[in-house]
């Protein structure tokens, strides 16, 4: 089984401010080691000893271009807190989300140590998911929003510990010993798809035949005698019942990849230690076939694409980890569990 073979270039906005640094190989986005250990070795030199909590944080409006949005201040500055704390702002109604549910909420956030704002979706009105289910998502997240209601808002002072830990977050400015302050509008809760379910559909003749049960590699078979095509081909085999993924979306995935030439598997998330894959589709994190096929295509559904070389890794430099794959036609089977 080789490693995962997808260009990733770098995470979703929403992914890097939830997620806690574990270490990218993927060689994308990732700055040179000299910038990130100034970047926290900056906020690590202003940062102080613990002095309070989410009570010194008081909820305030800003403009911005005409639009009246949340705002966030610091009671005192630095802002240091020994551990997370919540002060909530509205209960909110209605069942509590589980541990098993993704959180739909609009966000602030503003480094303790600084007072400077470092994210916020308030001025775009737009909503960010995240998955309780994730093991990466920061402690702080894991521990304060698992019983949180739609309609609830909070203000979270998260500690260095249960937020970006001692190696910080340099692309964000985040020192190891910064306190993150969060202003968060819970909208809702959903329980996630975990396989693809919807209206079965026949494919056309010549195609590659797939068994999938959703939790196991899918089984796909090479048509014996058949030239692979040298065109994207895309072929739903369910047709979910969500809405379209569209260009930009951050989307949650569960795959399985042989070549065309052997049937020989080279990928695939389902198996033990995986999570399912997420990436922003039709951005160019990912190749061309996936951009390509998979914009269109409906939640819940189960998509069989074969990819030419051109739209795959027919580009890849040599001595790459994708090299060996440069000459292949590729065929997926991808389930869509979500997209944000």
């Amino acid at each position: 089984m080789r490693s995962p073979k997808f260009r990733l270039l770098g995470l979703a906005v929403a992914p890097l401010i939830f997620l806690s640094a574990c270490g990218s190989d993927d060689g994308g986005a990732g700055t040179d080691d000299a910038s990130e250990s100034t970047g926290a070795d900056d906020a690590a030199a202003t940062s102080v000893a613990p002095n309070g909590t989410a009570e010194d944080v008081t909820l305030t409006e800003a403009e911005v271009e005409g639009a009246t949005v949340p705002a966030l201040e610091l009671d005192k500055t630095p802002l240091s807190v020994a551990e997370t704390s919540v002060q909530e702002i509205e209960a909110g109604e209605g069942e509590g989300a589980t541990a098993e549910q993704d959180v739909e909420l609009r966000y602030l956030a503003v480094n303790g140590t600084t007072g400077e704002e470092i994210l916020s979706t308030f001025s775009t009105d737009e909503t960010v998911s995240m998955s309780l289910a994730n093991p990466n998502l920061l402690p702080g997240f894991l521990n304060t929003l698992e019983g949180a209601k739609p309609g609830q808002s909070m203000i979270i002072a998260m500690s260095p510990a249960d937020g970006f830990g001692e190696q910080g977050n340099a692309q964000l400015g985040i020192g190891p010993s910064d306190t993150v302050v969060f202003y968060v509008e819970v909208v809702g809760a959903t329980t996630p798809l975990t396989q693809a379910e919807g209206e079965e559909v026949e494919p056309e003749e010549g195609l590659p035949t797939v068994e999938a049960d959703g939790t196991s590699p899918a089984q796909i078979t090479i048509p014996e005698g058949e030239e692979p095509p040298t065109e994207l081909v895309v072929q739903p085999l369910i047709k979910g019942e969500g809405k379209e993924v569209q260009s930009g979306q951050n989307v949650r995935m569960q795959y399985t990849g042989v070549q065309w030439s052997d049937g020989e598997q080279f990928d695939t998330s389902l198996q033990e230690g995986r999570q399912a894959f997420e990436t922003v589709i039709g951005a160019g994190q990912v190749i061309q076939g996936w951009d390509e096929g998979l914009v269109g295509q409906t939640i819940g559904s189960r998509v069989l694409l074969v990819i030419p070389p051109d739209m795959a890794y027919g580009d890849a430099p040599e001595g790459s980890p994708s090299a060996d794959l440069k000459e292949e036609t590729l065929v997926f089977v991808v389930d869509i569990l979500a997209a944000q």
